[in-house]
């Protein structure tokens, strides 16, 4: 059993506390859900115009956690604007503070569920969707929490434009072959699929990221699966 030190769960609490204080004084982050509010959100169709100030293309990272890739992205493709998306506030902070430390005017972060995607985003308004180490639902019960099963992709396809790309990275076998066959059946044109992105070469990058999570799979020499894909127009 490991040693629980004195003071520590409280410690943790406390900086979570200070973590969900301090996400709301970003400019970057908004938390809709948690705003007492019958607006719509004001927002929605206009992310480029309004917020980013320009009419470059939108890219989404679900489930961001940290952030690590929202980050990275917006460094690496100044003409594009990012928004990293995920419920838990304690985790986006770093990314949300990141992004403020590094100036990255093309970055946003975005705190709801993202069975709420299309509250917050029009038809066709974005343009590409990464899924990076998400959590594989290994459990038969829990495969419809899957951000790539038919539900979650009936919302993706509707907010992306016809011409719009999922992206999925992960570790887990069980998840990428669950959804090769998912957008399989769904008549989806396979973009690139690669069984061990370090084994293939040489790669683009943006898919030389490495996440917190993606570092410490490396080390247990886990291989990290990639595919990306397109919808039936």
């Amino acid at each position: 059993m490991q040693a629980i030190i004195p003071g520590s769960v409280g410690l943790s609490n406390k900086k979570k506390r200070i973590r969900y204080t301090d996400l709301g004084k970003y400019r970057n982050v908004f938390e809709p859900d948690f705003v007492s509010s019958s607006d719509p959100f004001s927002l929605k169709g206009c992310w480029a115009e309004r917020l980013f100030g320009n009419t470059n293309p939108i890219i989404l990272e679900l489930a961001c956690g940290k952030g690590d890739y929202t980050v990275q992205l917006a460094a690496l493709n100044p003409e594009q604007n990012f928004i990293g998306i995920d419920i838990k506030g304690d985790r986006m902070w770093h990314g949300a503070s990141q992004a403020e430390k590094m100036n990255l005017i093309n970055t946003a972060f975005l705190r709801i569920d993202i069975v709420r995607l299309k509250n917050y985003f029009a038809e066709d308004e974005i343009e590409e969707i990464w899924i990076t180490f998400p959590d594989p639902q290994h459990k038969s019960k829990q495969l419809k929490k899957r951000l790539t099963n038919p539900y979650y992709l009936n919302i993706y396809q509707e907010i992306l434009n016809s011409a719009g790309i999922v992206h999925l990275k992960t570790d887990s076998e069980g998840l990428f072959e669950y959804t090769l066959e998912t957008v399989h059946d769904r008549g989806c044109k396979m973009v690139e699929e690669i069984k061990d992105i370090y084994a293939k070469g040489e790669l683009s990058e943006e898919l030389k990221i490495k996440t917190y999570y993606e570092n410490k799979y490396l080390e247990e020499n886990r291989p990290i699966h990639y595919l990306s894909f397109q919808f039936p127009s």
